[in-house]
Order: structure tokens, then C-alpha cells, then sequence
């Protein structure tokens, strides 16, 4: 795509990592974005955002038009994991490990292991703990790919406080908190992350078996 009607380089740099294309009516469909990397797309009734990995794909309404737009209509949005749901054993350990380290936090990754091709609940090296923070090291193993960031609030309730904030300003992933651990009835919230864009999440419980 050329860029040569914008006259200063740092546009061009901007248009080239974060693209807007037409959704066709007529022609082929567009080519997959670049993994890691997202877009934006205009469809018939507004403005989506594109995204994937090796583990998640994502198409999703950011901004509904007030007109009919002469392009295609885009379809099939939503967040999808390539790889399948995940069991329900790891939310379920998920659980148990946030109740069992309450009122402190926790923290864990549901990660994709690409040499066993299986889905796996990693913990980080935790360097601190406390009722209203946790701090671990954020490095994973070769060949671990993050699905989904999780955190405890330990006995408060599930939110995104302005530390997630700052902790999920890179990344792709799912990111959900569990809340009123030591509750029969935990508390749980989600987002999506997308390279420190936060977009609306279905239901944690809905990318479990």
C-alpha cells in the first residue's frame, strides 16, 4: 500500500504498523493481518479492529457508523482461540490457588506449550505479595505462548485497578482477574488486550471447556 500522499515520515511509519483497509464488496477477502501486529478495517456499518497470533485471533467493532459506508460486511467477529477452548481443570486450579493464597494475590498465565501442543497454567517466580499488590518476574520459557494473564484480588472484589492498567500496556492476550477468593462465590472479570488497548471480553468462563 503507498503512503506517498503523506508528507512527513512519522505518518507513514504510523500508517505502515497500524493500517486502515476497506473491507471489499465485491473481490477477494483481505490477506490475515501480521501476527502480533493490528489493524483497522472499515466495513459497511463502522470501524473494526483486527488482530492474531498463534493462539488468538480477533475481529471486533470499535465504532459503529451513523451511515451505511460503501464497503463489504465484515463477519465472524469475535475473540477466537485457535487452538480450542481450554480445559476447565486449569480455571478450576486457577481458583483453587487464588483462594489458597488469599487474602494475598496471585498470579498465573494460562499458557499454549507449542512442543506439546497443550494448553498449561504457568506461575512466575513471585518477588512479593500482599493483600493489594503482587510483583513477580514477567519472563516465561522458551516455546510458552501467553493466552491469559490472571490475577487475584485475594477477599475484594474483581476489577481492573489502575496497576493492571499500567501492567497490560503491551501484549496480546486475555486478561482476567478473580475476586472474593475466599468467597463460595468468586467474583471474575475480563479484557482484551491488544497492545495496550483494552476491548470488551465475553465471560471468562466462555474460553473454557
Amino acid at each position: 500500500m503507498s503512503y506517498d500522499y503523506l508528507t512527513d515520515s512519522r505518518d507513514r511509519v504510523v500508517f505502515g504498523e497500524t493500517p486502515v483497509l476497506l473491507q471489499p464488496c465485491f473481490g477477494e477477502k483481505l490477506p490475515e493481518p501480521e501476527d502480533f501486529k493490528h489493524r483497522f478495517v472499515c466495513g459497511q456499518d463502522g470501524l473494526y479492529i483486527e488482530t492474531r497470533n498463534k493462539v488468538i485471533e480477533l475481529r471486533q467493532c470499535v465504532a459503529q457508523s451513523m451511515l451505511p459506508l460503501p464497503y463489504g460486511k465484515i463477519e465472524q467477529t469475535g475473540i477466537r482461540l485457535r487452538n480450542g477452548r481450554i480445559p476447565n481443570w486449569i480455571l478450576m486450579d486457577a481458583v483453587g490457588k487464588s483462594s489458597l493464597s488469599a487474602p494475598n494475590e496471585w498470579a498465573g498465565l494460562v499458557v499454549w506449550n507449542e512442543a506439546s501442543g497443550g494448553y498449561e497454567l504457568f506461575e512466575p517466580v513471585v518477588i512479593s505479595s500482599t493483600p493489594g499488590k503482587i510483583s513477580y518476574r514477567n519472563t516465561i520459557p522458551d516455546g510458552l505462548i501467553p493466552v491469559m494473564d490472571l490475577h487475584s484480588h485475594g477477599n475484594g472484589p474483581a476489577f481492573f485497578s489502575s496497576t493492571d492498567d499500567r501492567s497490560d500496556m503491551d501484549g496480546f492476550y486475555i486478561a482476567g482477574v478473580i475476586g472474593n477468593c475466599r468467597s463460595i462465590n468468586h467474583s471474575f472479570v475480563t479484557r482484551m488486550v491488544v497492545n495496550g488497548h483494552f476491548l470488551p471480553c465475553p465471560d471468562l468462563h466462555m474460553f473454557f471447556e
